[in-house]
C-alpha cells in the first residue's frame, strides 16, 4: 500500500487534468466519435483513448488522418471542431475525482506548490477549473498550448516546475496515463500513477 504521508515532503504537487483529476475521458470519447463519424474516420475505442491520454488533440488527430490515409482532411481544424464540441456539450458536467481533489486541497492548506500540467488547452482548463472551484487553489497551470512539445516530451512538467519556482526533483506528479509517465520520468520527476480517483503505484522514481 502507498504511504500517502510521503506527499507532504515535496515542495510541489503537480495534477495531470484528463482522467486524473477529473472523470473527464468518457466525454472525450464521446467527442471525438461524433467528429470522426463526421468527417468519415473510423471511430475510436476506450483502449485507443485511454493509450493516447496526454497527447494534445491535434497531435491524434494527425495520427488517425494518417493511420486512414486522409491527406485531405485538416487535422488541426477537425480537432478544433472537436475540442469545440467537448466545450459547448460537454464541459460543464464533468465531475472531479474527489480523492484526487483532496490530495490537491491538503496540499495546499500544508503550503505545496500547486500545478496543473495537462494535454488539453488553456481555455478549457481554466472554465473548468473555475467551475470546479480549485482555481484559486492553483499556482501555475500549464497547458498544450504553451509549450513547443506537447506529452509525451517532458517539456509540460518542465515548464511547471519552472513557473512554480521549484526543482523538478521536488515535484511529485500525478497522472493517470502511460504517455504522462514517459514526460514525468524524462522531466526527473516523482510520479504517483492514478485509476479511477485511486492511486494504483508506489513512488516511481525518475
Amino acid at each position: 500500500m502507498t504511504d500517502l504521508s510521503k506527499i507532504a515532503l515535496f515542495k510541489a504537487l503537480v495534477f495531470d487534468l484528463d482522467g486524473t483529476l477529473i472523470d473527464s475521458e468518457p466525454s472525450h470519447l464521446n467527442a471525438w466519435n461524433e467528429i470522426l463519424k463526421d468527417v468519415g474516420l473510423p471511430p475510436m475505442d476506450w483502449d485507443y483513448i485511454q493509450s493516447v491520454g496526454g497527447i494534445s488533440s491535434a497531435q491524434i488527430c494527425r495520427m488517425r488522418c494518417e493511420a486512414a490515409g486522409r491527406t485531405d482532411l485538416d487535422p488541426v481544424k477537425t480537432a478544433r471542431r472537436k475540442t469545440d464540441l467537448y466545450i459547448s456539450k460537454y464541459l460543464d458536467t464533468i465531475p472531479l475525482f474527489e480523492p484526487i481533489a483532496k490530495i490537491l486541497e491538503d496540499g495546499k492548506k500544508r503550503g505545496q506548490k500547486i500545478a496543473v500540467a495537462t494535454g488539453s488547452q488553456l481555455h478549457e482548463t481554466t472554465r473548468l477549473l473555475t467551475r470546479l472551484h480549485l482555481i484559486d487553489k492553483i499556482d501555475a497551470i500549464v497547458t498544450s498550448d504553451q509549450v513547443k512539445h506537447c506529452k509525451p516530451a517532458p517539456d509540460t512538467y518542465i515548464e511547471a516546475a519552472k513557473r512554480l519556482g521549484v526543482a523538478p526533483s521536488d515535484c511529485l506528479v500525478f497522472e493517470d496515463t502511460n504517455v504522462g509517465l514517459q514526460g514525468i520520468k524524462a522531466a526527473g520527476m516523482t510520479a504517483l500513477q492514478v485509476a479511477d480517483g485511486k492511486i494504483i503505484s508506489d513512488y516511481l522514481k525518475p
